[in-house]
């Protein structure tokens, strides 16, 4: 459904039903398709650099205009129980709740948790960019290589995932991490 955000008044999720009317209960008649995860630009940017037997390599995927459902906000910050709240939470759990010394809050009231709907609220936009792989290396010269009995000798380090940046603060990696590899060969030809 979509969703008025809270109460200042009261802290309880105020809803938009079809029609266009409010209301604090939340009617599956009222459903709407809310937000698109295809990103209406998506890609990925990459160069390699060579300069006198070294090279460098980097590549960036980036992704513009697509929605998520965030699953993080919707499970870890609203729909806590009270007895989870002294349990190690994220921070917004406590602090970007409504009371009535905090009206302008983006989730309900720590005293008024009880199961939340899927809403709006939860549906953002979301653009990344990640640094998806890099790599640098160096290929020895011939005069060495043939000392060594070598036609080429070629060492390449490589490392993946080593960021995201995203305009939404989602949680990654608790149950199923996400791997930031680095990894080395060495190439030799004879």
């Amino acid at each position: 459904m979509r969703s008025a955000g809270i109460d200042p008044a009261t802290g309880k999720e105020l809803f938009i039903k079809k029609d266009g009317s409010y209301s604090f209960t939340y009617d599956t008649a009222d459903e709407v398709v809310l937000g698109d995860t295809e990103p209406k630009i998506e890609g990925v940017l990459g160069t390699t650099f060579y300069y006198k037997g070294f090279s460098l390599g980097a590549y960036f995927r980036y992704a513009l205009g697509g929605q998520i459902f965030n699953t993080s906000l919707f499970e870890k910050v609203e729909n806590i129980s009270t007895a989870d709240v002294y349990q190690n939470q994220d921070k917004r759990a406590l602090y970007d709740r409504w009371s009535p010394d905090n009206r302008e809050a983006y989730f309900k009231g720590i005293s008024l948790v009880q199961k939340t709907d899927k809403s709006s609220r939860f549906v953002m936009d979301e653009n990344y960019i990640e640094g998806e792989s890099f790599s640098v290396g160096y290929e020895f010269t011939q005069k060495f290589v043939k000392r060594l009995g070598l036609s080429a000798l070629t060492v390449q380090a490589y490392m993946n995932d080593m960021f995201r940046l995203s305009t939404v603060k989602n949680e990654r990696g608790i149950d199923y991490p996400f791997a930031r590899t680095v990894s080395l060969s060495i190439s030799a030809t004879f």
